[in-house]
């Protein structure tokens, strides 16, 4: 069963792209960019279609960039709404594309070509950090305490029975994120704990339960009646027992 999801659409999606891309740096050598690998694959196939193959890609680099810009937008209003309302008319989507364009190349022209690698992986590492409390807090809270029963309405609802702020969520995040740190391993920081450890990454291993059972044990009291009722006048208990 676990080999046949390797072979779904993300999947295979990651794996051709992988082959793909140690295939272009073998043919065009260890010192050759990104753009010159496949300029120089697909000008060895036919002359001048390397040209073609870095256009099509610039293309496709436009579109993501273009999608990753407005789902950053949206979540940058999100989290602005989540303090005071604010409503997302269109004037206030293209500011918000515009500074995250901004923001994206100052950060570029600060971090520079050469060092961007290593930019890129401590990103994806601190990216790491931050979602794995956030993950294991959702799964409890989805698995065990509410067990996959929301009130849609109550969700958009700033004062409904949820609250704006949910503090067993909030103490379990910071929690967790604050035992994490002594197990972190990025460039610029080293936690004590991991560096004693040889410098390996056991920071999500701590995180994850960490964050889980404190969400669990906060939420033990919490009383299930007011959200039950509030689902059954929604429908969403029908044949639940």
């Amino acid at each position: 069963m676990f080999s046949l999801h390797l072979l779904d659409g993300d999947g295979l999606s990651a794996i051709w792209v992988s082959i793909l891309g140690a295939v272009m740096d073998a043919a065009a050598g260890p010192n050759a960019t990104p753009v010159r690998a496949f300029e120089a694959a697909g000008g060895s196939l036919v002359h001048g279609f390397g040209w073609l193959v870095v256009f099509g890609l610039l293309v496709g680099l436009l579109s993501v960039m273009a999608i990753n810009q407005y789902g950053g937008m949206m979540s940058t209003i999100s989290i602005r709404d989540s303090i005071k309302p604010v409503q997302p008319t269109r004037r206030i989507r293209a500011i918000g594309i515009l500074v995250l364009s901004l923001l994206v190349w100052g950060i570029a022209q600060f971090v520079g070509i050469d060092r961007f690698s290593s930019f890129d992986g401590n990103v994806l590492a601190f990216l790491a950090y931050l979602f794995t409390p956030w993950t294991a807090i959702n799964l409890v809270d989805y698995v065990f305490v509410r067990r996959g029963l929301y009130s849609i309405k109550e969700i958009f609802k700033p004062q409904g029975s949820y609250g704006r702020w949910g503090w067993p969520g909030q103490v379990s995040y910071l929690v967790a994120l604050a035992v994490m740190v002594p197990f972190m391993v990025t460039t610029p920081f080293t936690g004590s704990i991991a560096a004693a450890l040889g410098g390996v990454h056991y920071s999500i291993f701590i995180g994850l339960p960490v964050a889980g059972i404190l969400y669990w044990v906060l939420t033990g009291n919490l009383d299930p009646e007011p959200e039950r009722t509030l689902l059954a006048e929604e429908g969403l208990l029908t044949g639940v027992h």
